[in-house]
Order: structure tokens, then sequence, then C-alpha cells
């Protein structure tokens, strides 16, 4: 069965960028922090229009700063930032050493939220890689780290149930994507349409075409309004598919047309 949610895109926004701005500051910054959040926040706005090169610049340049007042939770925000960023530039290694940085430390104390991330990121690089033992026992570590409300409960529950998807456990699937709706649903809107994406993957893998379609559309609605060109691209891919299981050729051959032209109009 197609499994598109590791294209380069849904790589990008699996997880979400870090700012330091929203995390927990004192109610007044010191002069280098206010600089490295201004870094942050560049790097940020780089990231989004594809500058990824520049991201990485801006992105140390604000690590640097909060290194130099051991500043915990900048630091812990902009090594994910790094990690990501290089993770996207295709280069899994250095994603993984910094990484390694922030799981790592022994001196410093980072908050259990942010090592959670960096595990479930972990679990990403691992399972884009085929090692999908390693990206399990990567989720176990993550969820270790998670409290109950734990921002990274959602991003984990949707890579469990992508793993179930690729393993064609149909039982599986079905548990862990209904499990990441729940959990996204009032969340992050790109991981709740991730997980509404996953979900119908699931019910495809399980025949159930129709029950498919919904979530699919529902998934279509929030990439639209986001702006996700890659993610529109999967869910008409998907409603092809379903579309065709349903002898509906026709509307099938026209959401595959759909997705045709956002790929070849997409900035590659």
């Amino acid at each position: 069965m197609m499994n598109l949610f590791f294209s380069k895109s849904g790589v990008l926004l699996l997880v979400l960028l870090l700012s330091a701005c929203g995390s927990k500051e004192p109610a007044a910054r010191s002069v280098r922090q206010e600089q490295a959040v201004e870094f942050n926040q560049r790097a940020q706005r780089a990231f989004l229009r594809g500058e990824y090169q520049a991201a990485v610049g801006l992105y140390e340049s604000a690590l640097q700063l909060d290194a130099a007042i051991e500043n915990e939770e900048g630091i812990a925000v902009n090594l994910l930032n790094l990690a990501r960023v290089n993770q996207t530039l295709g280069k899994s290694a250095l994603a993984q050493q910094y990484l390694d940085r922030l799981l790592g430390e022994k001196a410093l104390h980072f908050p259990a939220t942010h090592l959670a991330a960096a595990a479930t990121q972990y679990g990403l690089i691992r399972l884009q890689a085929g090692d999908v033992a390693s990206a399990k026992t990567w989720l176990d570590k993550a969820a270790e780290y998670c409290a109950s409300d734990c921002v990274s409960s959602g991003v984990i529950a949707n890579l469990r149930a992508n793993i179930a998807i690729q393993s064609n456990d149909k039982e599986q699937a079905l548990a862990w994507s209904e499990r990441a709706v729940s959990a996204n649903k009032d969340g992050v809107q790109i991981e709740y349409a991730n997980a509404l994406r996953l979900s119908a993957q699931a019910r495809l893998l399980r025949e159930e075409f129709g029950a498919a379609l919904p979530l699919l559309e529902q998934a279509l609605g929030i990439d639209k309004t986001l702006g996700l060109p890659d993610k529109i691209r999967q869910d008409l891919v998907f409603l092809a598919q379903a579309q065709d299981k349903l002898g509906r050729s026709e509307l099938a051959a026209q959401y595959r047309e759909r997705a045709a032209r956002i790929a070849a109009a997409s900035v590659k």
C-alpha cells in the first residue's frame, strides 16, 4: 500500500519548529536573551521560506548566545531546531549529533518536554532509515519523558500509527491512528491533519474505503488552509486510491489529475 507520510515536506512539518519566544521565560530578558530570541525568530521565518541553510546559520547564532549564558531552555530549543533543519537538508548524521548533544547532556538539566521531542525526532530519523526496531525503542524513550499533557504525545502516536501501517498491521494501525486523531484534535493542526491521513490509510489497509473518504477530505481542508502543497498532494493521491477501490474511476482520475498539477506547480 502506498505510504507518502515521509515525503520531504512531510518531514519538515512532522514536528513543530520550536520558538524560544513561546517558551516560559522570565518577565525580563537580558540583552543576550533578546538577541537569541530574535535570531530564533528569524531562523523560523527563513525555514518557512525554504531558506534552510540560512536557518541553520541563524539557529547556530541563537545557540551560541544561549550557551554563553547557560539558558537551558534556549539551548534545548535551538539544538532541536538545528536537528530538524539538518534533517530537512538530508543531513541525518548531523541531525543526530545535535540530538545527541541534547540527550547526552549531564551538566545542564533540560526540560523533559524537550527531551521527549528529541527522542521522538530520533525515532523519526531511524524510521526514515528503515530501522523500525530502533525507531520503536526511541519512541518508547520519548513516551517515558512525556507527561500526560506532553506536547509530543500526538506526534508519538502518529509515528506509532505509521510504523503499524508500514508493517501492514491492520489492528495496530487502526488503534494507533485513532489514538493519534484524539491526541492531536485540539492541538497543532498540521499534526491533526497527519493523524487524519494516517487514520484514512489504516481504513484503506482494512479495505474500508468509504470510511477513508471523510477523513481525507477533512485532512485536505486543513492542509489547504495551512497552504501545504505536498500534504495536499498526498490527500488527493489517497482520495484517488479510495475512489478507485469503490469503482469510481472517473472521480479517481480527477483526484489524480489534481495531484499531478500540484506536483508540477510545486517549487522543488
